[in-house]
């Protein structure tokens, strides 16, 4: 029995095999009888470049007005230039005696009264630093219109200023405040000192990145400082009072503008066919792409890089300067018409690298962003648009900029992206 069964299973098995094979060659009206049975031959990968992006655009103005984190206060010539804006709305009128239960009117205000600033990556090495202080209160036209302030820095308006070696530039900077001028704000109608702090330096280039109310849990320095003692009496505590504004009657829009940068002269806009990421105020590029159903639906992408010519920018701050750009999803939906606001909805791609860019230089760069089109197929255009938002990591804490070609440029220059992709099968009984 056991001989007989030697000599059938090698007969059995070649008729199998035999009848599998005429399967796969026959040519059946269904179609899809024989993938199923026999392997796929292997798809063709397929490699295309094309002008996808039917919309690009950059919009200024990140972060809002009083929500940095630092000030970048600058005198950088004609390239930038930048003030900072405290508000101490809330002076104190009176003070109290030591062992009394009694207080006192204050009408006297000791020397010594200061302005503290917190200072993150103080420049320790350059020249020495001059930082004067102005009394920007402009009657409430401020309130209105933040930026009106940068008219208010007149040699009038000059109330305090300090000249600092660069060695001497720490993490805590001091500028003594006349005493006087602290005691006529205190007894004004508006009991309120609104200062602006300006760098100036004999090179002609100053800076100086003060932390605000915003950044000090984040920088561990102290947020901007008022101290005096309102007594001549030393055994009189100092008073600290710290940036407050009471108006406008919007609550949000009062704890902004507590502190704030405010840009006296920016660098020159962009050409008309050119988007910006960075500098200050910082900018945002917003970039929408039309990519072909039977790629984004119907293929299986493998790499997806867009291709962005970049505009040599010599009007940026520190052109030889690297800024680091990163790639966002755009997560607003159509209802959401205003490119501003979309801009605020941004949602990072998990570990994307940034990229490294040097403003003064020229050439095709590129940005994977294999990431964000497979995303782009687990929703719809209705509820999501298929577009990508660039800008700099360090938004509002740098001036760099970095300039590219638009769909308005020449052929040559515009955006493009290249996609490799493989067509998907499909397969199933008939």
């Amino acid at each position: 029995m056991t001989s007989w069964l030697k000599h059938v299973h090698p007969l059995v098995l070649a008729t199998a095999v035999a009848v599998v094979l005429v399967a796969c060659d026959e040519q059946l009206d269904g179609g899809a009888a024989c993938p199923v049975l026999c392997p796929n031959p292997a798809q063709p990968v397929h490699d295309t470049t094309f002008f996808a992006v039917e919309m690009d655009t950059s919009v200024a103005g990140f972060p809002s007005t009083g929500s940095e984190l630092q000030m970048f206060v600058a005198s950088l010539g004609d390239t930038l230039q930048t003030r900072g804006i405290v508000r101490f709305d809330s002076l104190p009128l009176t003070f109290r005696h030591n062992n009394t239960a009694v207080d006192s009117n204050i009408v006297y205000v000791d020397t010594g009264a200061f302005i503290q600033l917190g200072l993150v990556r103080p420049d320790t090495l350059g020249a020495a630093t001059t930082v004067e202080v102005y009394d920007v209160d402009m009657d409430g036209a401020e309130d209105a219109d933040p930026t009106v302030v940068t008219s208010a820095f007149t040699p009038t308006r000059l109330i305090a200023s300090r000249t600092i070696p660069a060695d001497s530039m720490k993490d805590t900077l001091r500028i003594p405040i006349d005493p006087n001028v602290l005691l006529a704000k205190i007894q004004s109608s508006t009991d309120r000192l609104r200062i602006g702090v300006r760098v100036t330096s004999a090179t002609g280039s100053a800076k100086m990145t003060v932390v605000t109310s915003n950044g000090t849990a984040t920088y561990n320095v102290t947020e901007p400082q008022l101290k005096f003692r309102p007594s001549a009496d030393t055994s009189v505590s100092l008073i600290t009072m710290v940036p407050r504004s009471v108006t406008p009657p919007e609550t949000f829009i009062a704890f902004d503008l507590a502190d704030y940068l405010v840009v006296a002269k920016p660098p020159p806009d962009p050409p008309s066919n050119v988007i910006r990421v960075g500098g200050l105020p910082g900018r945002r590029a917003y970039l929408r792409f039309n990519i072909p159903s039977r790629i984004l639906d119907s293929s299986n992408v493998v790499r997806a890089t867009l291709m962005l010519t970049q505009r040599p920018n010599g009007f940026s701050p520190g052109p030889r300067d690297t800024v680091a750009l990163q790639q966002f999803i755009v997560t607003a939906g159509p209802a959401v018409g205003d490119v501003s606001r979309a801009l605020l909805f941004l949602t990072g791609l998990g570990k994307s690298d940034s990229t490294r860019l040097v403003a003064a230089d020229s050439g095709e760069r590129d940005f994977e962003m294999i990431s964000l089109v497979r995303a782009w197929r687990l929703t719809t255009v209705a509820r999501t648009p298929r577009a990508l938002a660039l800008r700099a990591t360090t938004e509002s804490l740098t001036p760099g900029q970095i300039d590219f070609f638009s769909i308005e440029a020449p052929l040559a220059v515009r955006p493009k992206l290249r996609v490799t992709f493989v067509p998907q099968t499909v397969t199933g009984l008939p």
